[in-house]
């Protein structure tokens, strides 16, 4: 049986290889690439005062900005070698956390986990699948994103906390990562990893600036309604199940159905325009919304709500993957991401102020107004000429 599981693997495209490979390889970096380890992987003689933990969140942030150096990389050079060693120096951190008994010293193996991490985060995962895949990006993109929102780390650190030493997990998983991506990613990677036009050449031909900024304010926009809706749910849960502990619990299902929502509607962006599927998406959120309001509706609602919004998760990434040149894709998607930072920071400030006003009864007009404004920019599409971006 071994023998002919092997063959049969032998025989696979390199596309379904190399999905294989990034779907697998993304779950073991979910659980062992998680901000809620480190916290566990500290020893216990390291008593950090809510300062002292701020401080070691500030470094593992501020080391993420190597990502900026990361799809410099990756746009123009091998990706195999840099997303290794990123693993590796992840690795790297986690045993300096693990060993760590001064706060400084823990501070400095943050900054060193988080400069690794940013060589093998979501960015850089996306880039490979929008960069290698010629057909069914959104299929990879769609599962690549479900294992992003399933919080693998919430299970293992109940699992694992206990027995095992959750550091040497988190350890041995992010090793695991390094190894199979240097050993197999140049053989199944099939696209281009070498610059054609310069970025700047690229970003000056006509028409091109302006389609960019168009994918940023899509992004934008459903990067606030995503923040929004969660911090709406998330409320919800939370008034549903006052100091229950299965609140976790409610937190992980959710999660799931809004991956599931993410596969979906990848996998639907393969067969129908990305532009028309955000629209839909649109029109389904408002009876999402509204069987909330039904009686004994509010569970079934938010999980449907959830299933429609994970939409906004794969979609806009699938709609980046047919848009950006593969030649700077990492980089371009890297300012479009940051973009979307303002719009996890508005969302929950429009969600905030709507409540003050209407309570929770208004979530479902700001749902109207937010998927307006979604439908009109996606339709508003710049023209570029095909020779363009």
């Amino acid at each position: 049986m071994t023998i002919i599981a092997s063959m049969s693997f032998s025989n696979l495209h390199p596309h379904v290889k190399l999905g294989i490979l990034l779907v697998f390889a993304a779950v073991l970096l979910d659980v062992g690439n998680s901000r809620a380890f480190w916290a566990l992987i500290a020893p216990d003689r390291l008593v950090l005062s809510a300062s002292e933990y701020g401080w070691l969140s500030t470094a593992w942030g501020l080391a993420g900005l190597f990502v900026v150096a990361v799809v410099i990389w990756v746009d123009s050079r091998p990706l195999h070698g840099v997303m290794a060693a990123g693993a590796l120096v992840l690795a790297i951190g986690f045993t300096l956390l693990m060993t760590s008994d001064r706060v400084g010293l823990a501070a400095v193996a943050a900054f060193i986990a988080g400069a690794g991490g940013a060589a093998v985060g979501s960015l850089i995962f996306n880039a490979v699948a929008a960069k290698g895949f010629t057909r069914f990006k959104g299929v990879l993109i769609g599962v690549i994103s479900l294992v992003w929102t399933m919080r693998w780390d919430a299970g293992v650190s109940n699992t694992w906390g206990a027995g095992w030493p959750i550091g040497w997990y988190a350890f041995s998983s992010v090793l695991a990562i390094g190894t199979l991506l240097f050993v197999f990613l140049p053989h199944w990677f099939a696209g281009s990893d070498r610059s054609g036009q310069t970025f700047r050449e690229t970003v000056a031909f006509p028409g091109a600036k302006v389609l960019i900024f168009w994918v940023a304010a899509v992004y934008l926009v459903g990067a606030m309604i995503m923040a929004g809706g969660t911090t709406h749910l998330r409320y919800i849960a939370l008034a549903m199940t006052p100091g229950d502990t299965a609140l976790g619990f409610g937190y992980q299902v959710t999660a799931l159905v809004g991956g599931i929502g993410a596969f979906l509607w990848g996998m639907s962006a393969d067969f129908f325009p990305v532009r028309r599927l955000l629209i839909v998406l649109a029109v389904l959120s408002l009876p999402a919304v509204g069987c909330s309001w039904l009686p004994g509706g509010q569970a079934a609602g938010a999980l449907l709500l959830w299933l429609v919004l994970g939409g906004l998760i794969s979609l806009p990434w699938v709609l980046m993957a047919e848009t950006f040149p593969d030649n700077h894709f990492g980089k371009l998607a890297l300012c479009v991401t940051w973009v979307g930072l303002l719009g996890s920071v508005l969302g929950p400030i429009y969600w905030g102020w709507g409540f003050n006003v209407w309570n929770t009864g208004g979530f479902f007009w700001m749902v109207v107004a937010e998927m307006v404004v979604l439908v009109v920019v996606v339709a508003c599409r710049p023209r570029v000429p095909r020779t363009g971006i």
